[in-house]
């Protein structure tokens, strides 16, 4: 609620999620339950959408509860890769907004872990990388987290900020990005890749490549 302009939330919502559950990826509206495809309390958000619009145009239920259970896994969200038993997962981040929800899915799991982050400045990511500073690193920054890993056109500035955040463990600058993720993976640990836009395909790529190496 603003006192200012009075904008606030609507007193009468279309789509009111309750007993949401963000580690069973489940939540109920109107009494019934459903289960998000994706990890994140921004994939609940999804659903509600879902569920609006649902409600909006009449659709049968039945096709809601369908599309949450066959949603395709979309490329950078969330997307995990296998190698040997060991889990690589792979997100984009374009802003504060977006990245705070992908660092709480890292900061939930208490596994050890290394987090592999690529900050590119180029004109489709934002030459402005000022947001980092507005986005929760710190909630990795816990004992599971074995090393972090920074790479990218700006390596240099995510590096600092991790510094700045608090960091004192051991933190690798690279700008190879097809080396550093080798390097994590080796590590034997889980490995989150954290990347912006442009670097998102580039990222999948090598990772694709330690799959079928």
């Amino acid at each position: 609620h603003c006192p200012g302009c009075g904008f606030s939330t609507p007193a009468d919502i279309d789509v009111n999620l309750d007993q949401i559950d963000v580690d069973d990826r489940s939540f109920s509206w109107n009494g019934q339950r459903f289960h998000s495809p994706y990890e994140g309390l921004y994939s609940m958000y999804n659903a509600a959408a879902v569920l609006a619009a649902r409600k909006l145009l009449k659709i049968p239920g039945k096709v809601a509860e369908y599309v949450f259970r066959h949603a395709p896994q979309p490329a950078g969200r969330n997307e995990t890769f296998e190698i040997s038993g060991q889990n690589v997962i792979l997100n984009l981040i374009k802003n504060p907004t977006g990245a705070n929800e992908v660092m709480k899915v890292i900061e939930k799991d208490r596994s050890p872990k290394q987090v592999v982050i690529v900050l590119n400045d180029r004109e489709q990511d934002g030459r402005d990388v000022s947001w980092i500073y507005d986005t929760h690193f710190e909630k990795f920054m816990n004992p599971e987290t074995r090393a972090i890993w920074c790479t990218g056109t700006r390596s240099g500035d995510m590096g600092l900020r991790m510094l700045y955040g608090g960091w004192g463990g051991e933190l690798n600058l690279s700008s190879n990005l097809k080396e550093t993720i080798q390097k994590a993976v080796a590590s034997g640990d889980t490995v989150y890749v954290v990347a912006t836009y442009t670097a998102l395909v580039p990222a999948r790529n090598a990772i694709l490549e330690e799959v079928r190496s």
